[in-house]
């Protein structure tokens, strides 16, 4: 296996050992590099004329449900938000990423629960617990999965890039994370909501989407990749399963990317990198036993590697019992979190139960802090 990049080490080969270093120098230097080779670079970030309209309100399966239009200039898309039937107080919210594949094979069964193949999302039960839900459908940000040689559909044609697709530029990863952040900015404007406190999580690509999400919007306090395997929460380097020039059939990532489909042991990051750049915020990385196409192993080991910047700052990192990932046995205990459970590749109610638990205990913490 070919050396992982070491995460405390600078370009330059100076030694990484405070936070003003991480924050001013490496983190930097990281999120550049992954936007460079990976994930690319945008072309935007909030546009100064982004509008929002709540096209519909209406109470379905026992929930309140706000469907939504963000747009600007002739651009726009749909999420739909939903809230418990009665509620006193701002409410955390989770931004669910729903790529294409889940919207055109996904319903809700009378239970308020979204059905996806083996996977479900409990939304009904989420907000009895005292969140709200955004569901953030990924059709019109950008058409999934095979690759595109020109922009010609979604936020990427809409903003007609003056020298038209680069090998650096961003492409369908980027841009669902572009939507999340954009449906941050209504939350930051909905009263119903407690803004400080949202999470982003989606399963599968949606989980890579999720924590490229919270690597580049810091407003973020939790990151939720569920299954998110290669090019997402699983360090790539020496990884069982899909490798780059697997996925490299999509358009997930930018053109500089497909270079490295038979030479991984050059690329200048890796996904512990990744995770690092969430800190000192949170980041919960939930994997499935038999799913060895995006390894639960290498997720794990990339929770340990990532742990480092977290303490940094003088925080509790990845608090790993031992060297192999644990089955149903939920690590929770710092700012990284991890379980593994029974079955293959699927977000199910055990996988949300447990972020909740875990979404429940930061905030109670952050909040006895603050007294």
């Amino acid at each position: 296996m070919s050396k992982i990049p070491e995460l405390l080490t600078s370009l330059s080969g100076e030694k990484i050992d405070t936070v003003e270093k991480w924050e001013k120098f490496r983190r930097r230097e990281i999120l550049n590099l992954f936007e460079e080779y990976v994930y690319g670079v945008r072309d935007i970030e909030r546009p100064e004329n982004l509008r929002f309209e709540i096209k519909h309100e209406d109470i379905f399966r026992c929930m309140r449900r706000r469907e939504i239009r963000a747009s600007f200039d002739s651009f726009q898309f749909p999420f739909t938000l939903y809230l418990p039937l009665e509620q006193t107080k701002a409410l955390p919210a989770f931004v669910l990423v729903l790529h294409e594949n889940m919207e055109n094979h996904s319903y809700f069964n009378k239970e308020g629960n979204l059905i996806f193949e083996d996977s479900l999302m409990p939304i009904k039960d989420i907000t009895e617990r005292g969140f709200a839900v955004a569901v953030m459908p990924t059709r019109d940000l950008y058409r999934d999965w095979m690759a595109h040689e020109h922009y010609q559909h979604g936020v990427l044609a809409a903003v007609k890039t003056p020298k038209g697709r680069q090998k650096n530029s961003w492409a369908t990863i980027s841009a669902w994370a572009w939507g999340t952040s954009r449906v941050l900015d209504y939350l930051e404007t909905d009263e119903e909501i407690d803004d400080k406190n949202v999470a982003v999580i989606g399963h599968s690509r949606s989980g890579k989407t999720a924590l490229w999400a919270a690597a580049t919007d810091q407003r973020f306090k939790l990151a939720v990749p569920n299954n998110s395997g290669c090019m997402g929460a699983a360090v790539l380097r020496g990884k069982e399963g899909e490798h780059a020039k697997e996925i490299n059939i999509s358009d997930w990532f930018c053109e500089n990317f497909k270079d490295f489909n038979e030479y991984e042991e050059m690329l200048p990051v890796d996904q512990h990198m990744l995770l690092a750049l969430v800190a000192p915020r949170y980041v919960y990385v939930t994997s499935s036993q038999i799913d060895t196409w995006a390894d639960p192993r290498a997720e794990y080991l990339s929770c340990r590697l990532a742990s480092e910047a977290f303490e940094l700052y003088g925080l509790k990192g990845f608090e790993a019992p031992a060297e192999e990932p644990p089955l149903e046995e939920p690590i929770q205990e710092g700012h990284i979190a991890y379980h593994m459970k029974r079955g293959d590749h699927s977000i199910t109610a055990y996988d949300w139960n447990h972020v909740m638990d875990y979404f429940e205990k930061i905030i109670k913490q952050e909040n006895e802090e603050r007294v």
